[in-house]
């Protein structure tokens, strides 16, 4: 079995789908602090002259040490408007830009109150657009405690031990974080998945690689974007 806890982010990249597919139980860390400037709220996409530009949800503010599933998303429509207004820049570029501003809006739309609940239901949207298994649950959903936790990947030790996974996965940015050496003392392989993020063409001269799905949907079918989904290497 294996297992991945990862932050519930905004409209991520596609290497955020590989950790998905490749997984058999996905568990959306919504209880972890939320980190301002991080990708739980915001992410990117081309603007008008190539050059990526953010989109943001809009949340109310909370103290420091809030954990995600408690922030609250902005009552105004806004932002939301805004997002799709940002999305016009591919009406003349992209070949799917009807079918992908429409599963955009319908993932706005959704009437959640938290951002963790909009970003997970929004993950759920996206898995059954591209047809990807919906193997997600909430860490605050489980019943498990955590002890004595003194580094970061003390957190997905133990939750491999909860599930008696023989394997947790993880993205390439946590190889300065996790050890592969203490999980498997503890009878866990540990993986980190990086996606070779392959140019497509996005109209532009200059290729702007690990954009937000959007952008990858924008331009790629539903075939090439699985293909580019399971085109990663192990390190």
């Amino acid at each position: 079995m294996k297992i991945v806890l990862m932050q519930p982010y905004f409209f991520p990249y596609i290497g955020y789908y590989t950790l998905i597919k490749q997984s058999d139980i996905f568990v959306v860390f919504d209880t972890a602090q939320y980190i301002r400037r991080g990708w739980v709220n915001r992410n990117r996409i081309l603007g008008t002259n190539g050059e990526p530009i953010y989109i943001n949800a809009s949340i109310v503010k909370a103290p420091r040490e809030t954990p995600i599933n408690e922030i609250k998303l902005s009552e105004s429509s806004e932002w939301k408007e805004n997002i799709l207004k940002k999305l016009e820049v591919y009406k003349h570029l992209s070949p799917y830009y009807d079918d992908v501003r429409d599963l955009v809006r319908e993932c706005l739309e959704n009437q959640s109150i938290h951002l963790s609940d909009l970003n997970i239901n929004t993950l759920k949207k996206i898995n059954n657009f591209l047809g990807i298994k919906n193997n997600i649950t909430r860490l605050s959903d489980l019943d498990i405690e955590f002890k004595d936790i003194q580094q970061p990947d003390d957190w997905g030790l133990q939750l491999s031990k909860f599930f008696n996974a023989e394997s947790y996965i993880n993205a390439p940015g946590g190889e300065n974080i996790y050890s592969k050496d203490k999980y498997l003392q503890q009878e866990v392989e540990l993986n980190f998945y990086k996606n070779n993020l392959n140019p497509y063409d996005q109209k532009h001269v200059l290729f702007q690689k690990g954009l937000s799905i959007i952008d990858v949907m924008m331009f790629n079918s539903k075939t090439e974007i699985i293909d580019m989904i399971d085109d990663y290497r192990i390190i």
